[in-house]
Order: C-alpha cells, then structure tokens, then sequence
C-alpha cells in the first residue's frame, strides 16, 4: 500500500522498484557493507548496527552486526517508522517517544531502548532503507554523535549503490560470454573468467560456423569497470567480423582495423590491449591466429612436446599503425591448445618459468575440462591480484569417447 502520493506516483511504488534494481538483498553479508555496521559499534560504543531494506512488507538486512539478519514483517521495525517519519532519526529513549513506543521491540527481550537511523537514498532522492545503530539502554547521543551517523550513513549510501552497480556489471559481462563449451566431433572448446573483482577486463569468446571455431582471449591493461567496458567493445568489434574471419579473412588484417576503431578510444583511456586471435578449420586442423602481444598461447602436441604460439606483434593500443600479422601451424590428433591472461601466472610457483608446469598440466589432464577445472582450484587456493582467464581447445585422438 502505498505510504503517500505526489506527482510522479505513490512513493513505495517508486522505492520498490529501487530496492529491486539494487538486488543484493538476497546476497549474505556483503563483506563491505560488515566492514560499516562493525566500525559503528565501535565508532558509537553501541552493541548493534545494520542495514536495512524496504522490501515489499518486510524488512531484510544485507548487513547485521549484534542482533540476527532474519528478514522482518516491516510494520513491526523502526526502520518503517523512520522512512515514514523522514530525515535523520534518534530516540534517546523508545519507551519514552511517542513515535517508537508501541512497538513490540522497545520491551523485547532484550529490550530496544536507544535508536538512532539516517536514511539511505538512490541518486534521484528515493529512501531506499536506513543505516541504523541501537542499544539495550537509553542514552544521549550528542551532536559529535549525529555527524557521525550522518557520515557513516552516507559511506553506506555509496556502498549499497556501488554494490548493486557492480552487481549489474557483472551479471551483464558473464551474459555475454559463450553459454556453453563447443563439443564437435573430436574438439572441444571451452574457457573460464573470474575476475578479481566483481568484472574485469579479460574476457573470452568462440563460436562455431561453417567447420571453421573463430576464438580468441583479451586482456585489457587494469582491472574494474573501466577495463570491462573496453573489454566489451574489443568483443563486440570482433564478434562483428566473425564472418568474415569464417570466411578466410586475414586475421592481422582484422586485428589492424579493429585497432584503427578503438585507438582513439585507448589512447584516451590510457590503456591498450593484448589479444590472441585464432581461426581452426576442423575438418584439417589447420590454425590461423594473431597473437597482439598476449604471448600466452601454448600448443601441446600428442607425445607431450609443446611449442609457444606467439608472434612479434605490439598489443593494441601501443603504436597504432605497426600493423598485424597472421601466423599458421597444424593441430594433429591428441594436440591441446591453451591460451590465458597473465593472471593464470599468478597461480605458478615461478611465473617466469611458466610453459613447462602448464604443458604438463595440459598433457596429463585426463579430460580437457579438467585443464580448466584445476586453474580454478589454483585461483581459489591463492587468490590472484589479476583477472584469471583461460581458453582450451584440443582435438581428441581418432576413436576417442567423447
């Protein structure tokens, strides 16, 4: 039921729609947003602090520090009370203010005596929730004390905005990586992205047409949002000559006029990009590929040899016009390929030394996925500081199961 009505429409309609577009409702205890609750219990010398959320009938807290983060009915919550009160709010004593007294939690067990919220807002003035503090006792909360609220309510404002943000931005990057592996006749081709933090700026991408898997991995210099979205536009640019790479196109060619439509761009970004870009022909193995200084593409033969696919080419971005240039080799029966960013070396017990351990992960792997499965377990095991991405593509040994 809507609380009031003004002149764009009853007002929890629009606060809904908020608390909806921000999602990280059902997400337990975002780590950031722990880290404000439990500054303010010290910060205030108080026992609990939250945050809370309007969501529909009920109260739901994404952070809880000293009282649970069960979801309430949200009639019974001082959070509803405030939001409909307005403005910064503190009850030195509940029991004692008409505003809060009557609520089922003021004589609780124990009791909720002291409470103090500041509202929590998106960027057109919609009360989302509150950042809260409350204590078992009445007690005074001076002016040093209301500043202080209001600043810790800010910093949680902008936490729960960027957390909903990244969110978004994460859902949308993962949305435009291929849905599943490719499993043809005797190749495979699949990859992994996990980012360092919510999005990065790897990303990976393949696509079967014609008997021809146009692949490729990038690796965009920084980490965040701003590398994903030049991320996403190498990808988007690359996807738009998948045809014609298909079709036979050289592949340095390609990559010198992508560069020519994004230099501009990553000169004012200040950043560049590496990337590998390859073209199988499954019906012969025959492989084209440009590697843009990536450099990280292994090719591992059936009897455990390997050889570094890497050119002599700058990555994109560093001197526009240098030009590109297509290389070929052959992937025989039992041959893998892998091909990954820099942050895969992170995982290495010597990065600079990093194509025998990963040649013989490749040979020794059972089943290709497992290649992939075990990159993941290292980057669990060790958290890299950098985007982990990989990319493999092997071609089984005629009469294998698939």
């Amino acid at each position: 039921m809507a609380l009031v009505s003004d002149g764009l429409g009853p007002v929890d309609d629009r606060r809904q729609r908020v608390v909806e577009s921000v999602g990280i409702l059902d997400q337990a205890h975002q780590e950031r947003l722990d880290r404000i609750t439990r500054m303010a219990t010290v910060a205030f010398g108080i026992p609990i602090s939250s945050i809370t959320m309007l969501d529909g009938d009920w109260v739901r807290f994404p952070s809880a520090i000293g009282m649970p983060a069960r979801p309430m009915p949200r009639g019974d919550t001082f959070c509803d009370r405030s939001v409909r009160l307005g403005g910064s709010i503190v009850s030195e004593d509940t029991l004692e203010d008409p505003r809060f007294r009557d609520l089922a939690l003021v004589r609780a067990d124990p009791p909720f005596r002291f409470y103090a919220a500041h509202p929590l807002c998106d960027p057109y003035g919609n009360v989302m929730g509150t950042f809260c503090v409350y204590d078992h006792e009445p007690r005074e909360f001076g002016p040093r004390d209301r500043r202080l609220l209001a600043e810790m309510g800010a910093w949680a404002e902008v936490e729960v905005l960027a957390l909903a943000e990244m969110s978004r931005a994460h859902d949308a990057q993962v949305s435009m990586l291929p849905s599943a592996p490719i499993d043809h006749g005797d190749w495979h081709v699949d990859g992994i992205c996990l980012p360092a933090l919510s999005v990065g700026g790897d990303y990976f991408d393949y696509a079967l047409d014609d008997g021809v898997v146009h692949f490729g991995l990038g690796d965009v210099m920084g980490k965040g949002t701003a590398a994903a979205l030049i991320g996403a536009g190498m990808r988007v640019a690359l996807r738009a000559a998948h045809l014609a790479v298909v079709q036979g196109a050289d592949l340095g060619l390609v990559l010198g006029r992508l560069e020519q439509g994004a230099s501009s761009d990553l000169e004012r970004a200040g950043s560049f990009v590496t990337l590998f870009e390859g073209a199988l022909e499954l019906s012969t193995g025959r492989l084209r590929y440009a590697d843009a200084g990536l450099g990280l593409a292994l090719l591992v033969r059936a009897d455990g040899s390997h050889v570094q696919l890497t050119g002599e080419d700058l990555p994109i971005g560093v001197m526009p016009g240098s030009g590109f240039h297509q290389h070929e080799c052959t992937v025989e029966e039992g041959d893998r390929i892998l091909v990954f960013s820099d942050g895969v070396l992170d995982l290495l017990d010597d990065p600079d030394d990093w194509m025998p351990p990963l040649a013989a992960l490749l040979h020794s792997a059972d089943d290709p996925r497992d290649v992939l499965g075990q990159i993941m377990m290292l980057a669990i095991d060790r958290t890299p500081v950098d985007d982990v991405t990989a990319l493999v593509v092997c071609r089984r040994p005629a009469g294998e199961a698939v």
